[in-house]
């Protein structure tokens, strides 16, 4: 349990972290994913039974999120794609560039700067060897990243 001590927010805090510093019921494991999410189930190294996801705590980075970033490029650049979708009105299609099935060429030569969304699709997979901490006497845990 947590003592808040008197005085303003910042010491407060301090007196909070200083209580939470030093915990020994933290302890670092290995695991296995048995299946990713939203399904979650995790096979912890020497543990008999596997957990599910209202057990384990997986960060955003493990996760499908997006983030916006912004580029600036020093030099002109030019941009090339592998892959590309066109868009009528009837249907949407997606094929490699060098695919017979599409002879259009697209090249969006040079920028300078720009916002951007990034879509990062890398999440957990079924077999995935990751790093958890066990915590709260072992009845939680949070996967720090794969192995």
């Amino acid at each position: 349990m947590i003592k808040l001590t008197e005085g303003n927010g910042v010491s407060q805090f301090r007196d909070v972290i200083k209580q939470l510093g030093y915990n020994v019921e933290v302890d670092i494991e290995y695991a296995t994913i048995i299946a990713p999410p939203p399904a979650l189930r995790v096979q912890v190294d020497n543990m008999k039974i596997e957990l599910d996801g209202d057990d384990v705590i997986v960060p955003e980075h493990l996760r499908e999120h997006t983030r916006k970033v912004s580029v600036k490029a020093v030099a002109p650049t030019t941009l090339e794609l592998n892959r590309y979708t066109r868009v009528t009105k009837e249907t949407e299609s997606s094929a490699p560039a060098s695919s017979k099935a599409f002879s259009d060429v697209f090249n969006f030569g040079s920028f300078t700067s720009g916002e951007f969304e990034i879509t990062f699709h890398d999440t957990l997979k079924a077999g995935d060897r990751v790093a958890v901490a066990s915590f709260g006497a072992g009845q939680r845990y949070i996967v720090l990243d794969r192995i």
